[in-house]
Protein backbone atom coordinates (compact mmCIF):
# COMPACT_ATOMS: atom_id res chain seq x y z
CA UNK A 1 0.00 0.00 0.00
CA UNK A 2 2.97 2.26 -0.70
CA UNK A 3 0.88 4.36 -3.07
CA UNK A 4 -1.35 5.57 -0.24
CA UNK A 5 -0.26 8.42 2.00
CA UNK A 6 -0.66 8.25 5.77
CA UNK A 7 -2.14 11.40 7.25
CA UNK A 8 -1.26 10.70 10.86
CA UNK A 9 2.11 10.03 12.36
CA UNK A 10 2.79 6.40 13.20
CA UNK A 11 3.35 7.27 16.84
CA UNK A 12 0.11 9.23 17.19
CA UNK A 13 -2.90 7.66 18.85
CA UNK A 14 -5.32 10.53 18.31
CA UNK A 15 -6.10 12.96 15.50
CA UNK A 16 -5.35 16.62 16.00
CA UNK A 17 -6.17 18.04 12.55
CA UNK A 18 -8.58 17.44 9.69
CA UNK A 19 -6.97 14.91 7.29
CA UNK A 20 -6.65 15.09 3.52
CA UNK A 21 -9.10 13.00 1.49
CA UNK A 22 -6.44 11.20 -0.54
CA UNK A 23 -4.87 9.75 2.59
CA UNK A 24 -5.33 6.35 4.16
CA UNK A 25 -4.75 6.19 7.89
CA UNK A 26 -1.73 4.12 8.79
CA UNK A 27 -1.90 3.07 12.43
CA UNK A 28 1.19 1.41 13.79
CA UNK A 29 0.43 2.50 17.34
CA UNK A 30 -2.42 1.46 19.56
CA UNK A 31 -5.58 3.40 18.71
CA UNK A 32 -7.52 4.95 21.57
CA UNK A 33 -11.08 3.75 22.02
CA UNK A 34 -14.44 5.48 21.85
CA UNK A 35 -16.06 3.93 24.91
CA UNK A 36 -15.64 0.92 27.12
CA UNK A 37 -17.71 -2.15 26.31
CA UNK A 38 -17.43 -5.85 26.88
CA UNK A 39 -15.64 -7.66 24.10
CA UNK A 40 -17.70 -8.80 21.12
CA UNK A 41 -16.37 -11.21 18.52
CA UNK A 42 -16.92 -11.35 14.80
CA UNK A 43 -15.30 -13.26 11.94
CA UNK A 44 -14.27 -12.80 8.34
CA UNK A 45 -17.59 -14.10 6.99
CA UNK A 46 -19.37 -11.37 8.92
CA UNK A 47 -17.07 -8.66 7.57
CA UNK A 48 -16.89 -9.89 3.98
CA UNK A 49 -18.26 -7.45 1.42
CA UNK A 50 -17.80 -3.90 0.23
CA UNK A 51 -16.95 -1.07 2.62
CA UNK A 52 -16.39 2.64 2.17
CA UNK A 53 -13.36 4.34 3.70
CA UNK A 54 -14.46 7.74 5.01
CA UNK A 55 -12.97 10.71 6.79
CA UNK A 56 -14.61 13.78 8.27
CA UNK A 57 -14.26 16.86 6.09
CA UNK A 58 -14.77 19.10 9.14
CA UNK A 59 -13.73 19.04 12.78
CA UNK A 60 -16.93 17.10 13.53
CA UNK A 61 -17.15 13.32 13.90
CA UNK A 62 -17.11 11.33 10.69
CA UNK A 63 -20.72 10.14 11.10
CA UNK A 64 -21.81 13.81 10.98
CA UNK A 65 -19.78 14.94 7.96
CA UNK A 66 -18.45 11.86 6.12
CA UNK A 67 -16.44 12.13 2.91
CA UNK A 68 -15.82 9.02 0.81
CA UNK A 69 -12.12 8.45 0.15
CA UNK A 70 -12.06 4.95 -1.27
CA UNK A 71 -13.58 1.50 -1.36
CA UNK A 72 -12.43 -1.55 0.57
CA UNK A 73 -13.54 -5.04 -0.43
CA UNK A 74 -13.01 -7.58 2.34
CA UNK A 75 -12.78 -11.12 0.96
CA UNK A 76 -13.73 -14.32 2.73
CA UNK A 77 -10.17 -15.63 2.37
CA UNK A 78 -8.98 -12.96 4.82
CA UNK A 79 -7.59 -10.55 2.22
CA UNK A 80 -8.78 -7.10 1.23
CA UNK A 81 -8.55 -4.88 -1.84
CA UNK A 82 -8.48 -1.09 -1.56
CA UNK A 83 -9.28 1.37 -4.35
CA UNK A 84 -8.68 5.05 -3.64
CA UNK A 85 -10.61 7.91 -5.16
CA UNK A 86 -7.63 8.46 -7.45
CA UNK A 87 -8.14 4.97 -8.90
CA UNK A 88 -4.97 3.48 -7.45
CA UNK A 89 -5.30 0.07 -5.83
CA UNK A 90 -3.55 -1.99 -3.20
CA UNK A 91 -4.23 -5.14 -1.22
CA UNK A 92 -3.35 -6.87 2.01
CA UNK A 93 -4.67 -9.03 4.81
CA UNK A 94 -7.31 -8.62 7.51
CA UNK A 95 -6.22 -9.53 11.01
CA UNK A 96 -8.18 -9.91 14.24
CA UNK A 97 -6.73 -9.25 17.65
CA UNK A 98 -7.73 -8.67 21.24
CA UNK A 99 -6.32 -5.57 22.86
CA UNK A 100 -6.40 -4.75 26.54
CA UNK A 101 -6.87 -1.11 27.39
CA UNK A 102 -7.30 -0.08 30.99
CA UNK A 103 -8.18 -3.63 31.96
CA UNK A 104 -10.93 -3.94 29.34
CA UNK A 105 -10.62 -6.25 26.34
CA UNK A 106 -11.56 -4.99 22.89
CA UNK A 107 -11.69 -6.73 19.54
CA UNK A 108 -9.58 -4.92 16.96
CA UNK A 109 -9.97 -5.26 13.19
CA UNK A 110 -6.75 -4.35 11.38
CA UNK A 111 -5.83 -4.06 7.71
CA UNK A 112 -2.19 -4.85 6.93
CA UNK A 113 -0.18 -4.30 3.78
CA UNK A 114 2.68 -6.65 4.35
CA UNK A 115 3.96 -5.88 7.85
CA UNK A 116 2.53 -2.36 7.93
CA UNK A 117 -0.73 -1.76 9.74
CA UNK A 118 -2.71 0.62 7.54
CA UNK A 119 -5.98 0.74 9.47
CA UNK A 120 -6.99 -0.40 12.93
CA UNK A 121 -10.41 0.03 14.50
CA UNK A 122 -12.56 -1.48 17.21
CA UNK A 123 -15.62 -3.61 16.59
CA UNK A 124 -18.83 -3.31 18.63
CA UNK A 125 -21.91 -5.46 18.00
CA UNK A 126 -24.22 -2.53 18.72
CA UNK A 127 -22.78 -0.74 15.67
CA UNK A 128 -22.02 -3.62 13.29
CA UNK A 129 -21.83 -1.60 10.06
CA UNK A 130 -18.99 0.73 11.11
CA UNK A 131 -15.48 0.36 12.46
CA UNK A 132 -14.13 3.64 13.82
CA UNK A 133 -10.49 4.66 13.91
CA UNK A 134 -9.49 7.02 16.68
CA UNK A 135 -11.07 8.20 19.88
CA UNK A 136 -12.51 11.31 18.25
CA UNK A 137 -14.00 9.29 15.36
CA UNK A 138 -12.45 11.30 12.53
CA UNK A 139 -12.23 8.31 10.15
CA UNK A 140 -13.90 4.92 9.70
CA UNK A 141 -14.87 2.14 7.36
CA UNK A 142 -18.60 1.63 6.84
CA UNK A 143 -20.56 -1.00 4.94
CA UNK A 144 -21.38 0.37 1.51
CA UNK A 145 -25.05 -0.55 1.63
CA UNK A 146 -25.62 0.78 5.15
CA UNK A 147 -26.33 4.40 4.24
CA UNK A 148 -26.50 5.42 0.60
CA UNK A 149 -28.51 8.67 0.64
CA UNK A 150 -27.01 11.73 -1.10
CA UNK A 151 -27.29 15.38 -0.17
CA UNK A 152 -28.80 16.09 -3.58
CA UNK A 153 -31.81 13.98 -2.54
CA UNK A 154 -32.84 16.65 -0.03
CA UNK A 155 -32.29 19.93 -1.89
CA UNK A 156 -35.47 22.00 -2.21
CA UNK A 157 -38.29 23.43 -0.14
CA UNK A 158 -39.85 21.63 2.81
CA UNK A 159 -42.78 22.47 5.04
CA UNK A 160 -41.82 22.63 8.72
CA UNK A 161 -44.77 21.04 10.50
CA UNK A 162 -45.71 20.45 14.13
CA UNK A 163 -48.39 18.26 15.67
CA UNK A 164 -51.74 20.03 15.97
CA UNK A 165 -52.96 18.43 19.18
CA UNK A 166 -52.24 15.23 21.05
CA UNK A 167 -51.65 13.07 17.98
CA UNK A 168 -48.38 12.58 16.12
CA UNK A 169 -47.63 15.01 13.31
CA UNK A 170 -48.37 12.48 10.56
CA UNK A 171 -51.96 12.28 11.83
CA UNK A 172 -52.58 15.90 12.77
CA UNK A 173 -50.16 18.46 11.35
CA UNK A 174 -50.06 22.23 11.19
CA UNK A 175 -47.63 24.28 9.14
CA UNK A 176 -45.15 26.15 11.35
CA UNK A 177 -42.74 27.41 8.70
CA UNK A 178 -40.76 26.66 5.55
CA UNK A 179 -37.31 25.09 5.30
CA UNK A 180 -35.16 25.66 2.21
CA UNK A 181 -32.18 23.30 1.76
CA UNK A 182 -29.72 24.74 -0.76
CA UNK A 183 -27.25 23.03 -3.12
CA UNK A 184 -24.30 24.51 -1.19
CA UNK A 185 -25.37 22.66 1.98
CA UNK A 186 -26.87 25.67 3.74
CA UNK A 187 -30.44 26.00 4.94
CA UNK A 188 -32.93 28.71 5.81
CA UNK A 189 -35.87 28.10 8.13
CA UNK A 190 -38.59 30.76 8.01
CA UNK A 191 -41.24 30.44 10.72
CA UNK A 192 -44.82 31.57 10.11
CA UNK A 193 -44.25 34.61 12.34
CA UNK A 194 -41.44 35.78 10.06
CA UNK A 195 -38.51 34.79 12.30
CA UNK A 196 -35.69 33.16 10.31
CA UNK A 197 -32.84 30.79 11.10
CA UNK A 198 -29.93 29.96 8.83
CA UNK A 199 -27.08 27.50 9.04
CA UNK A 200 -25.41 24.42 7.60
CA UNK A 201 -26.86 20.97 6.89
CA UNK A 202 -24.73 17.86 7.39
CA UNK A 203 -25.83 14.54 5.90
CA UNK A 204 -24.66 11.71 8.14
CA UNK A 205 -25.99 8.71 10.00
CA UNK A 206 -26.92 7.33 13.38
CA UNK A 207 -27.08 3.73 14.57
CA UNK A 208 -30.12 2.80 16.66
CA UNK A 209 -30.63 -0.74 17.86
CA UNK A 210 -27.88 -1.97 15.54
CA UNK A 211 -29.50 -0.41 12.45
CA UNK A 212 -27.91 2.54 10.66
CA UNK A 213 -30.30 5.25 9.50
CA UNK A 214 -29.63 8.40 7.50
CA UNK A 215 -29.98 11.67 9.40
CA UNK A 216 -29.67 15.34 8.53
CA UNK A 217 -28.18 17.56 11.24
CA UNK A 218 -28.90 21.28 11.14
CA UNK A 219 -26.25 23.51 12.66
CA UNK A 220 -26.46 27.21 13.43
CA UNK A 221 -22.76 27.95 13.70
CA UNK A 222 -21.42 25.40 16.17
CA UNK A 223 -24.83 24.76 17.74
CA UNK A 224 -26.81 21.67 16.71
CA UNK A 225 -30.37 22.93 16.32
CA UNK A 226 -32.16 19.74 15.26
CA UNK A 227 -31.67 16.26 13.80
CA UNK A 228 -34.05 14.84 11.19
CA UNK A 229 -34.32 11.13 10.37
CA UNK A 230 -34.81 9.80 6.85
CA UNK A 231 -36.35 6.43 5.93
CA UNK A 232 -36.49 5.28 2.28
CA UNK A 233 -40.06 4.01 2.78
CA UNK A 234 -41.17 7.64 3.35
CA UNK A 235 -38.82 9.69 1.15
CA UNK A 236 -40.83 12.92 1.33
CA UNK A 237 -40.83 13.15 5.13
CA UNK A 238 -38.07 13.85 7.63
CA UNK A 239 -38.98 13.32 11.27
CA UNK A 240 -37.39 15.50 13.95
CA UNK A 241 -36.95 14.04 17.44
CA UNK A 242 -38.16 10.71 18.80
CA UNK A 243 -41.76 11.60 19.61
CA UNK A 244 -43.08 11.98 16.07
CA UNK A 245 -44.35 15.50 16.85
CA UNK A 246 -42.28 17.52 14.32
CA UNK A 247 -41.38 16.81 10.71
CA UNK A 248 -40.27 18.30 7.41
CA UNK A 249 -42.62 17.52 4.53
CA UNK A 250 -41.30 17.97 1.01
CA UNK A 251 -43.16 20.92 -0.54
CA UNK A 252 -43.60 19.21 -3.90
CA UNK A 253 -45.03 16.13 -2.20
CA UNK A 254 -47.57 18.05 -0.13
CA UNK A 255 -48.77 19.85 -3.28
CA UNK A 256 -48.89 16.71 -5.40
CA UNK A 257 -52.34 15.83 -6.73
CA UNK A 258 -51.46 12.28 -7.71
CA UNK A 259 -51.71 9.26 -5.42
CA UNK A 260 -52.34 10.13 -1.79
CA UNK A 261 -50.81 7.75 0.75
CA UNK A 262 -51.90 6.90 4.26
CA UNK A 263 -49.84 7.29 7.41
CA UNK A 264 -49.91 3.60 8.40
CA UNK A 265 -52.20 3.93 11.44
CA UNK A 266 -54.61 1.17 10.39
CA UNK A 267 -56.32 0.86 13.78
CA UNK A 268 -56.53 4.64 14.31
CA UNK A 269 -55.04 4.52 17.82
CA UNK A 270 -52.61 7.38 17.20
CA UNK A 271 -49.56 5.09 16.95
CA UNK A 272 -47.85 3.23 14.13
CA UNK A 273 -46.76 -0.19 15.37
CA UNK A 274 -47.03 -3.91 14.67
CA UNK A 275 -50.72 -3.94 15.63
CA UNK A 276 -51.35 -1.99 12.42
CA UNK A 277 -49.51 -4.63 10.39
CA UNK A 278 -51.58 -7.36 12.04
CA UNK A 279 -54.88 -5.59 11.34
CA UNK A 280 -53.98 -5.07 7.68
CA UNK A 281 -53.19 -8.75 7.24
CA UNK A 282 -56.42 -9.72 9.03
CA UNK A 283 -58.47 -7.38 6.85
CA UNK A 284 -56.93 -8.82 3.70
CA UNK A 285 -57.12 -12.48 4.69
CA UNK A 286 -60.56 -12.39 6.34
CA UNK A 287 -62.51 -9.34 5.08
CA UNK A 288 -65.85 -10.71 6.30
CA UNK A 289 -64.58 -10.49 9.86
CA UNK A 290 -61.95 -7.73 9.78
CA UNK A 291 -62.84 -5.70 6.65
CA UNK A 292 -64.59 -2.31 6.69
CA UNK A 293 -67.98 -4.03 7.19
CA UNK A 294 -66.52 -6.89 9.22
CA UNK A 295 -68.25 -8.56 12.16
CA UNK A 296 -65.29 -8.39 14.56
CA UNK A 297 -65.36 -5.65 17.18
CA UNK A 298 -61.91 -4.44 16.13
CA UNK A 299 -62.36 -4.60 12.35
CA UNK A 300 -60.68 -1.99 10.16
CA UNK A 301 -62.68 1.21 9.65
CA UNK A 302 -62.93 3.29 6.51
CA UNK A 303 -60.52 5.82 8.06
CA UNK A 304 -58.16 3.02 9.04
CA UNK A 305 -58.38 1.56 5.54
CA UNK A 306 -57.31 4.92 4.10
CA UNK A 307 -54.48 5.22 6.63
CA UNK A 308 -53.28 1.70 5.88
CA UNK A 309 -52.81 2.40 2.14
CA UNK A 310 -49.30 3.82 2.56
CA UNK A 311 -48.22 3.44 -1.09
CA UNK A 312 -51.41 4.78 -2.70
CA UNK A 313 -52.02 1.61 -4.72
CA UNK A 314 -54.91 0.24 -2.70
CA UNK A 315 -54.63 -1.94 0.39
CA UNK A 316 -52.30 -4.89 -0.23
CA UNK A 317 -49.71 -6.93 1.63
CA UNK A 318 -47.14 -4.44 0.30
CA UNK A 319 -48.56 -1.85 2.69
CA UNK A 320 -48.05 -4.17 5.65
CA UNK A 321 -44.49 -4.82 4.45
CA UNK A 322 -43.80 -1.07 4.10
CA UNK A 323 -44.97 -0.41 7.66
CA UNK A 324 -42.92 -3.31 9.00
CA UNK A 325 -39.79 -2.02 7.24
CA UNK A 326 -40.50 1.46 8.58
CA UNK A 327 -40.68 0.10 12.14
CA UNK A 328 -37.44 -1.80 11.65
CA UNK A 329 -35.69 1.27 10.27
CA UNK A 330 -35.11 -0.28 6.82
Amino acid sequence: MKNLISFIAAVSIMFSAVPVCSAYAADTAQTSVVSEASIETTDIDHLAGQWKYQISDTDLCVNISPTDCGTIIINKDGTYDYTGINGKTSSGTVKFSIEDIGGTAFQCISLYEGEERMFGGYYHSDDPDTIYHGNNQISRIVRKEASEAKMSDFIGSWKYQESDGNYTVDISAKDAGTMDINPDGTYKLTYTDGVTETGKVYLGDETIGGTMITVLRFYDGSVLKRTASYLPVRPDELYIGNGGMIRLMRESASNRKAKAHGNGDANCDGNIDMSDVVLIMQALSNPNKYGIDGTAAEHITSAGFKNADVDGDGLTVDDALCIKKYLLGN
